[in-house]
């Protein structure tokens, strides 16, 4: 698959998860047959990041002997995840979530319809479940549910306890009307919501005043994304991010030979490992995204020591600047491609200024973005969850 198909790929990709279907049963299964949860999205989406540390070595495949010890307990965090074959950074993260809560003594597992699923693009021995063992859910029991299901989950489990893991606030109303009266987040078994960065926390605090809103903070594997100072000419990109804008970019930049002595790199359909090298060995990586929760692929590429390139997508404003970056306005095409040319010439005269940048970057992201703080947000985070929901009851 060449580039352009890449990017003409990753623009049907993302018009397949933009309108998800999400057919919902409200029956209860005949004979006492356990219900199914709401049926959550299948893709093939290929944006890749996110990252785990092995914290969980003694868990296995599916039903484990941890997880059926923890049923036992007076509260479980149920991670309802979507089942992506194909790399998802937010559905990395739930992974990421459920082996951190039971590192540290809180029992969780995910929530996968299909039985025997399990994400295989990352390593993982995090605990998962299906229909019939942890749905439907136990009084005790606490729903952690993306931003995108909350909606259907609080008409199929009206009184379990539910917090949304919304890792982008800008798809919080996607796919209803601006008539729609019943807000999930006003529901009072609707306890909170976890955000990922400042500008989803302000989003939400904005549209729902009364509602706690929890910040915590990614991380990258600094064993796989790490400074590398020996650099290919390569420019690498996510097709599926923002594809028009990236036709565009790239056409404007061939049209006029800039790239030439380059090699375009499109990131799709690659494990972890994988992206991690392509990232380590690019010297450009092109930030197309815009309006998410928080921008993975770029701080993944500046740990990486990559020049990096383009939109901040609002939510990576808080690392994508200046000082790290070379930062475009949204939807300004010409501006970005002429950003890249700039930076190819620098590079190609070997511009001390923009390797310390890029340099800095992978400092500043490995320093302040670290897995134990992002252990450490979760942890707290789901103490004062649980504190409350022990008030409440």
């Amino acid at each position: 698959m060449d580039v352009v198909d890449s990017i003409r790929h990753g623009q049907h990709d993302r018009l397949r998860r933009a309108s998800p279907e999400h057919p919902i049963s409200a029956n209860v299964r005949k004979n006492h047959e356990p219900q199914k949860p709401p049926r959550v999205i299948t893709s093939n989406a290929t944006i890749l990041s996110g990252f785990a540390i092995p914290l969980t070595p003694n868990l296995t495949h599916g039903y484990d002997p941890l997880y059926r010890e923890m049923k036992d307990h007076s509260a479980r965090i149920v991670v309802v995840c979507p089942e992506y074959p194909s790399p998802s950074g937010g559905v990395r993260k739930m992974y990421r979530h459920v082996d951190v809560l039971i590192a540290n003594g809180i029992p969780a597992v995910i929530l996968h319809q299909q039985p025997g699923f399990r994400c295989q693009w990352f390593e993982s021995r995090t605990a998962v479940a299906y229909p019939g063992d942890a749905w439907p859910p136990a009084p005790s029991d606490i729903l952690l549910v993306p931003e995108l299901f909350i909606w259907q989950f609080i008409e199929q489990a009206p009184g379990t306890p539910k917090v949304v893991f919304n890792q982008n606030a800008y798809q919080t109303f996607r796919g209803h009307s601006i008539a729609h009266q019943t807000m999930p987040y006003g529901k009072p078994d609707c306890l909170a919501s976890i955000v990922v960065s400042e500008d989803s926390r302000r989003y939400l605090e904005f549209a729902f005043a009364d509602h706690r809103v929890f910040r915590i903070h990614n991380s990258v594997n600094p064993a796989l994304f790490c400074f590398q100072p020996d650099k290919k000419r390569r420019v690498a990109f996510m097709p599926r991010k923002n594809s028009s804008d990236a036709m565009q970019v790239i056409n404007l930049l061939n049209c006029r030979g800039k790239l030439r002595g380059y090699q375009l790199v499109p990131i799709e359909g690659k494990s972890e490992l994988e992206t991690a090298q392509t990232l380590r060995e690019s010297m450009i990586f092109l930030s197309f995204g815009f309006q998410e929760g928080w921008s993975m692929p770029s701080m993944e590429a500046m740990a990486c020591g990559c020049v990096t390139i383009g939109y901040d997508g609002r939510g990576g404003r808080e690392f994508f600047d200046s000082r790290h970056a070379i930062v475009v306005e949204p939807q300004d095409v010409i501006g970005f491609a002429d950003s890249v040319e700039t930076a190819i010439s620098r590079l190609d005269d070997a511009d001390p200024q923009l390797c310390k940048m890029a340099r800095d970057a992978s400092e500043f992201v490995l320093r302040t973005y670290t897995p134990q703080r992002e252990e450490e947000d979760i942890v707290a985070t789901w103490r004062q969850i649980l504190q409350i929901l022990e008030v409440a009851r």
